[in-house]
């Protein structure tokens, strides 16, 4: 009787081991696969999940953060499409590559003789480029235009100020805007659109560029595409 006691006893137990295996083998974050060293987890509500470690995200960690542990230098900021460093806008790099700590507006900067020449006659003045408080990425044209004395403007009798805006070293746009009390509507490129970008020759800093003029004051507004060309004193 003893020995068989002992069997029952060994018997128990083993079927008490084979459930903890089979339970065990059950679980079902066994079969939850996570990669680049993540951990398969359960939440409190019996769902499996995998534990990313830093960098990584994603159902199964398969995601790559390329950007994670990247320092990028002064006004640049990292690509997570390729974890490169690139410059803000309205800036590039100075003397040190790494940082972009040289505002791309500034090489627009000074005095400049200009020349618009429209369909109602050829203008000429002086005008300087300055920053703008709008950002780093807008200089301001002061004293723009022969319109700035013309009646059909409806403009004080000093030149007004229009805003551009940098896109690189040698280009910007005048975005449409109305000068402070003109009647008068203006925007870089021609009346389609086209050519809308100005040009900045990094040899001699002459700038060019097309507008068009729309005078509101008329109905309907009536307005003419001018070439302007500014020379550096």
């Amino acid at each position: 009787m003893k020995k068989n006691g002992t069997l029952r006893f060994f018997s128990a137990l083993a079927m008490l081991f084979s459930f903890a295996v089979i339970f065990n083998a059950c679980k079902p974050c066994d079969t939850t696969e996570c990669l680049n060293g993540g951990e398969a987890k359960e939440d409190s509500n019996g769902n499996c999940f995998c534990d990313c470690p830093a960098g990584f995200s994603g159902p199964s960690c398969e995601v790559q953060d390329l950007c994670f542990n990247v320092e990028c230098g002064t006004n640049a900021t990292c690509d997570p499409a390729d974890g490169e460093c690139y410059c803000n806008d309205g800036y590039e790099p100075g003397t040190n590559p790494q940082n972009c700590d040289v505002q791309i507006r500034s090489k627009y900067f000074g005095s400049y003789n200009g020349q618009d020449v429209c369909p109602s006659g050829t203008y000429t003045y002086s005008c300087q480029l300055l920053t703008s408080s709008q950002g780093v990425e807008y200089f301001i044209i002061s004293g723009f235009g022969g319109f700035g004395n013309a009646p059909d403007a409806g403009c004080p009798a000093n030149p007004f100020n229009i805003v551009a805006k940098v896109v690189d070293a040698t280009h910007f746009i005048i975005e449409e805007q109305t000068p402070a009390a003109c009647n008068l509507r203006i925007k870089s490129g021609d009346a389609s659109g086209a050519d809308n970008q100005g040009f900045r020759d990094p040899a001699t800093g002459i700038i060019t560029f097309t507008y068009t003029a729309v005078f509101t004051d008329t109905n309907p507004p009536s307005g003419e595409t001018c070439d302007a060309v500014l020379t550096p004193l």
